[in-house]
């Protein structure tokens, strides 16, 4: 069941002056964390950091997932929730805040966020980074098919085939909630939904949602110092395990002969379990489990090379630019935004058998100056992802939802 949210505030260093002569503009957050916490929880943590950065004090509002009960009251709060009504709009007078981050509303806040902030004018901006807009699953290729069903009937296939949960009343409350949400928003223009890419605008787009109210804004990183450009033999895969991350099928056909480099696999999930036996039974590959995001860095700048495996229309891959920011090149499946994200920083993995691997390990290891690839990783991260940009294009986001 949910529970009144938790409470973190920080203030900027720098005092700024808020539209109307009040001193020091405030920015009120939301995010309900996941039950397997992944990139969605630094993306909030970065986006906080940013705010403070351009001067903005937050407040943090939180709950987590992970203490919601079942139940038919449940599914109803998890579309549309009175309580969560009250206590956002409550919250929202208090503060009086001059914008409204939303980084994850399902299941525990709901629409019912977005009714608060409209009915108290207070301008919104809700992070979109999967595909719960569309379909319920939340997981889309990139033709706009559902991974599970292969449909793009997102209500009668998708909800008829429970491709969320396995479970076609879990799957109709996915789908209840999106269209709650969308409805609420619905001719609002000081609302945006903030793509982290052009593919995810793309697919989220329908009947429900304005064109002129998607923008994408990709995510970004702190690392602003160019990197030692060091010389390893290790990879690493950073990823939730989940099937359609695709880390199951790399494990499985990772290259086991004399001279192949080790893999280590960060993360938690589903298919930990699979994995670990499969990893056990390989001299070179490691699962290392769930790992803090301090070490995450550290062990990304010591690899030779990162993969992302997705095998779904990846939103944008964090880990991505996290490798990049610190001039670890990115072996990437070719789903999704990851072509565009990564390009000259990496190398297109095309598809999931052990001669795709082979391949896609024989140019990051068999290139004649390493460091090069290196440094071409680190610029490309530097030209677009550095939260020097992200902060500018921050700005300028505020300012038109304000205006």
């Amino acid at each position: 069941m949910y529970k009144t949210f938790d409470v973190a505030r920080s203030k900027p260093d720098v005092t700024l002056t808020a539209a109307g002569g009040s001193t020091q503009p405030k920015a009120l957050m939301f995010h309900a964390i996941y039950r397997n916490p992944g990139g969605e929880e630094q993306s909030f943590a970065n986006e906080s950091k940013l705010l403070e950065s351009i001067g903005y004090e937050t407040v943090r509002c939180t709950t987590d997932n992970s203490e919601i009960s079942g139940g038919p009251w449940a599914a109803v709060t998890a579309v549309f929730s009175p309580r969560v009504l009250v206590d956002a709009f409550r919250i929202i007078r208090s503060e009086r805040p001059d914008v409204v981050y939303v980084n994850n509303l399902w299941p525990a806040f709901s629409a019912s966020l977005l009714v608060a902030a409209r009915a108290a004018g207070i301008p919104t901006l809700q992070a979109v980074r999967n595909y719960r807009l569309a379909t319920p699953s939340a997981k889309l290729r990139g033709d706009g098919t559902c991974t599970e069903c292969g449909s793009t009937n997102y209500f009668s296939s998708c909800v008829r085939n429970g491709c969320y949960g396995n479970s076609r009343l879990q799957s109709l409350v996915c789908y209840l909630s999106a269209a709650a949400v969308k409805l609420s928003v619905l001719g609002w223009k000081q609302h945006r939904f903030v793509a982290t890419s052009a593919m995810t605008a793309r697919l989220i787009e329908g009947p429900l949602i304005d064109s002129d109210r998607v923008v994408v804004r990709p995510n970004f990183g702190f690392e602003e110092n160019e990197p030692a450009f060091r010389s390893t033999d290790s990879v690493v895969c950073v990823s939730r395990l989940t099937p359609e991350k695709g880390v199951l099928d790399l494990v499985r056909n990772w290259p086991q002969d004399e001279g192949s480099p080790s893999l280590t696999v960060l993360g938690d999930g589903p298919q930990y379990a699979e994995i670990s036996s499969i990893s056990a039974a390989r001299d070179n590959v490691t699962l290392a489990g769930f790992t803090s995001h301090e070490d995450v860095i550290e062990i990304l700048r010591d690899s030779a090379a990162s993969v992302v495996p997705s095998q779904w229309a990846e939103p944008f891959g964090r880990v991505a630019i996290e490798s990049m920011s610190v001039g670890t090149p990115v072996i990437y499946a070719t789903s999704g935004a990851l072509a565009d994200i990564v390009g000259p920083g990496g190398t297109p993995l095309h598809s999931l058998d052990e001669s795709s691997i082979r391949e896609a390990l024989d140019r990051i290891f068999g290139a004649g100056d390493r460091s090069a690839i290196r440094r071409s990783a680190y610029r490309h991260y530097s030209n677009r992802f550095t939260s020097g940009k992200a902060a500018t294009s921050m700005r300028e986001l505020i300012n038109e939802v304000r205006s």
